[in-house]
């Protein structure tokens, strides 16, 4: 039966070719498979590492202020020197238009619990509760160079904030758009409406 024989053979050169191609080992379900370029699926284009940075540090900030702002007693339409909670002192002048409350801050070395700070911002806050607090809109200019923490708004950088609120009147969501120069750990970065969404 040359037959028979020839059909065995051909079937075992199948079975120890197939075995040569998969190689030595076997096949093993159970893994995964990786990437093949090494660390491609873990990296962040500069445009996602610049955004992370940018949105950290400017929720900080915005979340300083506005909470701020929001727990005043009263606002005090005159101009004031305030110290520090460690050290450092605060110039402050406010004043009240139609519709909108007008901020403008000098801080000198300012150290508090949460923040140091150093440079002048004008904050115009407007669409505020009857209380003149709360509101849903936020322009932040760096009148000079404007550090927070280790993060700066270089000079004449305009920050545009629209806010939101939780029911129990807690920040929601803020969007900013920026133009200007920001500056954090050395590196500093041009802006051009650019925008971000911060979520608390």
């Amino acid at each position: 039966m040359p037959t028979l024989r020839t059909f065995k053979l051909l079937l075992i050169k199948l079975t120890f070719f197939g075995l040569a191609l998969q190689g030595c080992g076997g096949a093993n379900k159970n893994k995964k498979s990786q990437p093949t370029a090494v660390g491609s699926a873990l990296s962040m284009t500069a445009e996602e590492a610049k955004s992370e940075i940018l949105n950290k540090e400017f929720k900080k900030l915005l979340k300083t202020h506005i909470t701020e702002f929001n727990q005043q007693e009263a606002i005090s339409f005159s101009k004031s020197i305030n110290y520090c909670d460690i050290s450092g002192l605060k110039n402050l002048e406010n004043i009240e238009e139609l519709n909108s409350i007008t901020s403008t801050s000098n801080y000198h070395a300012c150290k508090n619990d949460n923040s140091t700070q150093n440079g002048m911002t004008t904050m115009t806050y407007t669409q505020t509760d009857e209380d003149g607090k709360f509101p849903k809109h936020l322009t932040l200019t760096a009148n000079d160079d404007y550090k927070f923490n280790h993060f700066m708004l270089k000079k004449d950088a305009l920050v545009k904030c629209q806010i939101s609120y939780k029911q129990d009147q807690s920040l929601e969501k803020i969007v900013i758009l920026i133009n200007g120069q920001v500056e954090y750990n050395a590196k500093t970065y041009t802006l051009e409406n650019h925008e971000e969404i911060i979520t608390f």
